[in-house]
């Protein structure tokens, strides 16, 4: 009996050391499908990854006394791995994902629904799963037909105790003395990453719905109650330049600069989005001319308002002027000569040290990786 069980070991494993390849090619197409249709919708995570079992994993699986069929019983030799940053992303994907598959329910699992109420542990939705028949029609998946695949999906706290809780079980095999709190103390950390990854998946919540109030209120034009914050601004520029993002014509971004632009604003004495509203005025295409980011784009609102305040008030960052940006405020009846030597404001060509002075549509530190 033991020599049948032997050699059927090593036929699997034999079996596995040739197919291995076309699992990981398996577990490719797979994390491509699923990046792509994540990013399609919208969806929110931290990074997909996906891998092809481990020969050696294999082996010792294969050799449990629980595994009597392990080329058809293991679901998991090609494996995606979908980390997202909060617990209410993780149903988002899970929602997006399941429709993309045939998924074998008897064998996926929520292995939180496991633990139950009283317990705390290990968390992850599982699904194991197969191409759908469409799928396999297509030349390039025809050659996965009856392969199955095995999709995680985990907040990146219930991922730090995953690897941890693996990585130290695996390393010590044997029982702890009966004297020693390591299990004891072990759970208690797990709990109270529990608790953490509640707390942020909370606050997230909050955060999105302040986001969904401030598109509601700019939409509707209600301006003059809502405070100027990174989150505030990011959206509220999105609504009133949602055209020239669309063509590129200007990148939804700060670089960086969030907290800088923000001082910016306050200093030049806007306090509320209607502030901020009033300066950049009605004629949006002026600003496609010059300005590439949000960050330079609200600076040249200042200057285009009152060049003198902005200069004498807000000017910070001492930013550096080249000649796109100089011709824009002559054109827009700037005096910037009279800035320029008033304010001794540099040329970007101007002999300058390294970590003096940042671009107008740049933060400091795009320019020191640059530089």
């Amino acid at each position: 009996m033991i020599a049948t069980k032997v050699k059927n070991i090593d036929e699997a494993i034999n079996w596995y050391i040739d197919k291995r390849p076309v699992y990981l090619n398996l577990a490719k197409k797979v994390e491509s499908i699923i990046r792509e249709v994540l990013n399609a919708n919208g969806a929110s995570y931290y990074v997909i990854s996906s891998r092809a079992k481990e020969i050696e994993s294999f082996s010792e699986k294969a050799k449990k006394e629980k595994y009597r069929d392990p080329i058809n019983e293991l679901k998991d030799l090609a494996g995606i791995r979908v980390i997202t940053y909060v617990k209410s992303e993780v149903d988002t994907c899970c929602q997006i994902i399941k429709p993309l598959f045939n998924i074998d329910q008897q064998h996926s699992v929520d292995k939180a629904k496991e633990l139950g109420d009283d317990k705390v542990g290990y968390r992850s939705i599982h699904y194991v799963a197969e191409l759908t028949d469409d799928r396999l029609k297509l030349p390039e998946y025809r050659i996965f037909k009856g392969m199955c695949f095995e999709v995680q999906i985990r907040t990146i706290l219930e991922h730090a105790w995953a690897d941890i809780s693996h990585d130290r079980n695996y390393k010590f095999k044997g029982v702890l003395p009966p004297d020693n709190d390591i299990e004891r103390r072990f759970s208690l950390a797990a709990a109270t990453l529990e608790l953490v990854d509640r707390e942020f998946n909370a606050i997230a919540k909050e955060i999105d719905t302040y986001k969904d109030s401030v598109i509601n209120n700019t939409s509707k034009g209600n301006l003059g109650e809502i405070d100027i914050n990174s989150t505030s601004l990011e959206e509220y520029l999105k609504i009133k330049f949602a055209k020239f993002i669309e063509d590129t014509s200007i990148e939804a971004s700060f670089k960086g600069g969030e907290k800088d632009i923000i001082k910016e604003l306050n200093l030049y004495g806007l306090k509320s989005l209607s502030d901020i509203d009033e300066i950049i005025g009605s004629d949006l295409v002026k600003f496609t001319v010059c300005s590439a980011t949000f960050l330079g784009l609200l600076r040249d609102a200042m200057v285009l308002h009152d060049a003198n305040k902005y200069f004498s008030n807000a000017w910070i960052t001492k930013w550096v002027l080249d000649d796109q940006t100089y011709n824009f405020y002559k054109n827009n009846r700037v005096n910037i000569d009279e800035m320029i030597e008033k304010y001794n404001i540099k040329f970007e060509e101007d002999d300058l040290d390294e970590d003096d002075l940042d671009d107008h549509d740049l933060y400091v530190d795009d320019l020191d990786e640059d530089l």
